[in-house]
């Protein structure tokens, strides 16, 4: 908030009380004046005019004065959360009165609750510093992205809240960057939401593991629909429409697309082949390799022995999801397992996951799963040295390396879905295009304006 803005808000109580005595003291230099009434013929007409001229005058300035003071009399103070810090203890510190505050707090909670505000929002409030003490006028904060709450003291003393939505922005946004430290960070830093970070690993998470396979780097690009206020804040975001990754094995690109009939979208290769696999290499998202596939010295039997899976040491309660879409064959304690489930996918494939410290609800033989769906959660049951994952892969009544699974993909685009692709695709790649233009304009604009700064300061040296 600007003092150009705050002051005709906290001001206009103090503003409309000296209007009001203005008013009636025009109104009664008007009625004499015009020389009727109980104020007629006892004086020379000019003389009444000469007066009632003066008496304008002394109102006009008396007007004036009573606006310098009032605006001049307000002063505004902004001061930041702290961690720990709440609402009350930020106003106390800005100046504000324990009675002030307390009633104020009561005005907020009519539509904001005041133990949801963060460390590093700001606090805009308004003083009369003509009174003595300073009299706390009114205060506005930002409460999320998109909207904010207001607070004014009416001529009575009261406080009346309320909450104001900002109009927002709509945009397709594109992010290309490079990883630093993550995806997660570099996406996050440049507008992006949690909801594009978890698409982005749907589209790749069959074949990609992100805590391995990507590195500093590598490159990203997103495509999507995005909602942003008035300072340039993502408020919100639509459907992710287009993702794309670089690392060493190479650059892959997906386009989000809902073929004919279909009740939701997929993504799909620039050919029309599905990302989707038949199963899932990791079935745990942010979880550690800690134990591969072959033979290692058992951590508690104290021998060399065949680890038939893989181990992903994750914080008890992480979700594990279902590698692929199928029936529940076991649920139940299994041994050294622990808490033990296992999964057909066909007549070929089945997956097992062991050590969970629960279940989800649900989880019982003969209950049908889809791909992602949740099953179950991090444990250390059974024969286990720490909470993880043990995570194996059946084909044909065999254990086998699923970090080293090549299984089919899902269906292929054919005929009209195809054709329909086609045209969806180009017009996304038509926005990228675009706004990899517009990017590239402003960017050329910054530079030729930074070299001028350089050349005017040159000059002036």
């Amino acid at each position: 908030m600007t003092p150009g803005t705050a002051t005709p808000v906290y001001g206009a109580p103090l503003v409309a009380s000296t209007l009001s005595s203005l008013l009636l003291v025009t109104c009664a230099v008007a009625f004499w004046a015009a020389g009727e009434g109980v104020f007629a013929g006892s004086r020379d007409p000019s003389l009444r005019m000469s007066e009632a001229a003066a008496q304008a005058m002394a109102v006009r300035r008396a007007e004036h004065e009573a606006f310098t003071a009032v605006y001049g009399s307000i002063s505004e103070n902004n001061v930041t959360i702290s961690g720990g810090e709440t609402l009350v203890s930020a106003m106390r510190r800005a100046g504000a009165t324990q009675d002030e505050t307390n009633r104020a707090v009561r005005a907020i909670s009519t539509v904001y609750d005041p133990r949801g505000v963060r460390p590093g929002q700001v606090l805009t409030l308004a003083f009369d510093r003509s009174a003595a003490p300073s009299r706390l006028l009114g205060l506005s904060f930002r409460s999320e992205p998109g909207s904010g709450v207001t607070v004014s003291r009416s001529i009575e003393g009261a406080f009346t809240a309320r909450e104001v939505h900002m109009p927002l922005t709509y945009e397709i946004a594109r992010i290309a960057a490079n990883v630093e430290t993550s995806i997660y960070e570099a996406a996050i830093s440049r507008g992006a939401t949690e909801q594009e970070i978890a698409s982005l690993a749907d589209a790749f998470g069959y074949d990609t593991d992100f805590q391995r396979d990507v590195r500093p780097g590598d490159h990203f690009e997103l495509v999507f629909e995005r909602f942003f206020d008035d300072q340039g804040r993502t408020v919100r975001t639509g459907d992710l429409m287009f993702v794309s990754l670089a690392t060493r094995r190479g650059e892959r690109a997906f386009y989000r697309f809902r073929a004919p009939g279909d009740d939701q979208a997929e993504w799909y290769d620039v050919e029309g082949k599905s990302a989707r696999k038949f199963l899932m290499k990791t079935p745990i998202n942010g979880a550690r390799l800690s134990s591969g596939f072959g033979v290692r010295r058992h951590p508690i039997l104290g021998f060399s022995r065949m680890h038939q899976g893989t181990d992903f040491a994750a914080p008890i309660g992480t979700p594990i999801m279902a590698a692929g879409d199928g029936v529940v064959v076991e649920a139940g304690v299994k041994g050294g397992y622990g808490n033990y489930i296992r999964i057909r996918h066909d007549q070929e494939y089945q997956t097992a996951y062991a050590h969970l410290s629960r279940w989800a609800s649900g989880m019982r033989p003969g209950t049908r799963v889809q791909q992602g769906q949740i099953i179950g959660y991090v444990g250390s049951t059974g024969r286990s040295t720490g909470p993880h994952l043990h995570y194996e892969v059946h084909f044909q009544g065999r254990q086998i390396n699923p970090m080293g699974l090549a299984v089919p993909t899902g269906r292929n685009l054919q005929d009209e879905a195809l054709t329909a692709f086609f045209v969806e695709r180009d017009r996304i790649d038509r926005m990228r295009q675009a706004r990899n233009d517009e990017q590239a304009g402003l960017q050329s604009v910054s530079q030729t304006v930074a070299m001028q700064d350089e050349g005017t300061l040159r000059a002036r040296r």
